[in-house]
């Protein structure tokens, strides 16, 4: 008995992935829906009865929770909150790009078929010029899924699972980016909770198109980055080839994270603590001989075949109701009346409101929490959850920037003293600044030149949540050194604002479908 009690101590993680995804797979194929009248809720409720029910029941008990406890928990429910949001929601529901002629699906559809890559000039058919990869991938899936005898349009909805698991992943990915800065206790289980819970990353779990999986390759990416700025070793730095690689093959803009990869390596090379230079350049050309081919290979193969500019994406009309041009520079940027004047909801005329939202941060703000939808507007209950998950996130993003600064200021007034006191130089905590400040001037900068509602969704520097997450839980484990009252009203206040956006995003995305 000791010894099962030292494999399950050891391997919880795995077990529960396991339970998670058998649980997964009998609600595919179970027809749980059309057996209870709130189906969404009582999915929820059980998983996560199953998940503390398997963690008291077999984990050896101890007196307290500890860190790692109660981040299992954390990341349980998570998962267990995305499996519901999947499960109600149908594969053509709240999408970007996806049904329609020549949209991510029958991109998917042709390479299901067999056709091949388009063969044709692709800034002419709408997605077909984004990288095939993820496509690819949803095809051999919908081939396996047929292949044991899964009829078509369940195959279809199950593609939502690829995007369950990557939405999961990042989960993971981030705790690993967390501990990489030395964050543990009450800061790492905020930061944590941010990102498990946060509704951007729920509705990325239920999309079907190239966005998420994307996004978890740059995250890995980052944190792959910190690991070869530590130990500059050729295995680590091919590693980040890959990622970076990797997520530029699934989606063009992954590779906005590799500015901040060229700083790292400049840093490194230049840098007075490394000499062997020689070997750090025989590394470069390793990383670009395996990164650059793996990043561009589909639009250089366009640009050969069809004269296409490397970066280009589809614009739509001027002419479209959609068009914002017209707004003035101030507007875009500073003008916030939106959000008294429309609601927390985004603001567009098909929905009965006088205008488009066109103030870059406010619709960055309410498409962090809604997307471009209304969920909940109609019931009086649900549209107050959606209130406080709007205004939570606000503040957490507002403390995010206010974080971010506070850090940065402090480690470079007293470098030598941090970097003893931290255990980790002033170059790696900038670097996650860096990147994150490269996607936000990228991300404005796209919403001048396609000046349109649609091109504001904040899916576009999603990652900036998990960069946020970071700077607010070493902002707490900073504050947390002092006795000061004010300090501790900080940490708690930013705990129960976790709380208040995990308990919204609950309520909201666990009641729709």
């Amino acid at each position: 008995m000791p010894n099962l009690e030292r494999y399950i101590s050891k391997y919880r993680y795995e077990i529960l992935v396991f339970c998670c995804l058998a649980a997964c797979m009998l609600n595919v194929f179970s027809g749980w829906k059309s057996r209870f009248s709130y189906p969404n809720q009582t999915l929820f409720a059980a998983g996560v009865i199953l998940v503390f029910a398997i963690y008291f029941l077999l984990y050896p008990r101890k007196e307290s929770f500890s860190e790692r406890d109660i981040i299992f928990l954390i990341f349980a429910v998570g998962f267990i909150f995305r499996l519901v949001y999947v499960q109600s929601t149908g594969y053509l529901v709240r999408q970007h790009d996806v049904a329609g002629e020549y949209g991510h699906l029958d991109y998917i559809k042709r390479l299901y078929d067999g056709k091949g890559l388009p063969d044709k000039d692709v800034t002419k058919y709408w997605q077909f010029y984004q990288p095939p990869v993820w496509h690819a991938i949803c095809a051999v899936f919908l081939k396996a899924q047929r292949f044991v005898g899964i009829g078509f349009e369940a195959a279809l909805e199950n593609l939502q699972m690829i995007s369950l698991f990557c939405s999961s992943a990042i989960m993971f990915i981030s705790h690993r980016l967390f501990r990489l800065f030395g964050m543990k206790e009450l800061p790492l289980c905020i930061a944590c909770g941010i990102v498990a819970f946060h509704p951007t990353f729920i509705i990325l779990a239920g999309s079907i198109n190239n966005d998420v999986m994307s996004l978890m390759l740059s995250l890995l990416a980052l944190v792959l980055a910190i690991k070869w700025f530590r130990k500059p070793k050729l295995v680590n730095i091919l590693a980040l080839a890959l990622a970076i690689g990797g997520s530029m093959a699934v989606k063009l803009s992954g590779g906005l994270i590799a500015v901040g990869v060229a700083i790292l390596f400049a840093i490194r090379l230049f840098g007075k603590k490394y000499s062997k230079k020689g070997n750090l350049i025989a590394q470069f050309a390793s990383f670009g001989a395996v990164c650059v081919p793996l990043a561009l290979w589909w639009e250089i193969r366009n640009f050969i075949l069809f004269k296409t500019p490397l970066t280009f994406v589809p614009m739509l009309s001027e002419k479209s109701d959609q068009y914002i041009g017209h707004r003035s520079v101030f507007e875009r940027l500073f003008d916030i009346s939106s959000i008294w004047e429309a609601g927390v909801y985004p603001s567009r005329v098909t929905r009965g409101y006088l205008y488009y939202e066109y103030n870059i941060p406010t619709a960055a703000l309410k498409s962090s929490v809604f997307g471009e939808y209304y969920l909940g507007k109609e019931s009086a209950v649900l549209s107050v959850a959606a209130k406080v998950l709007f205004f939570t996130g606000a503040l957490l993003a507002l403390l995010a920037v206010v974080a971010t600064v506070y850090m940065l200021i402090k480690a470079i007034k007293n470098r030598k003293s941090f970097e003893n006191d931290y255990g980790f130089s002033v170059s790696e905590l900038a670097f996650p600044a860096i990147c994150a400040v490269t996607m936000i001037v990228s991300y404005v900068s796209f919403c001048f030149k396609f000046a349109h509602f649609c091109t504001m969704d904040f899916r576009y520097i999603a990652i900036t949540v998990v960069l946020g997450a970071l700077y607010i839980g070493l902002l707490l484990k900073d504050r947390q050194k002092t006795n000061k009252m004010c300090d501790k009203v900080l940490v708690w206040g930013v705990g129960i604002s976790t709380a208040l956006l995990a308990f919204g995003s609950i309520a909201l995305y666990g009641s729709v479908a």
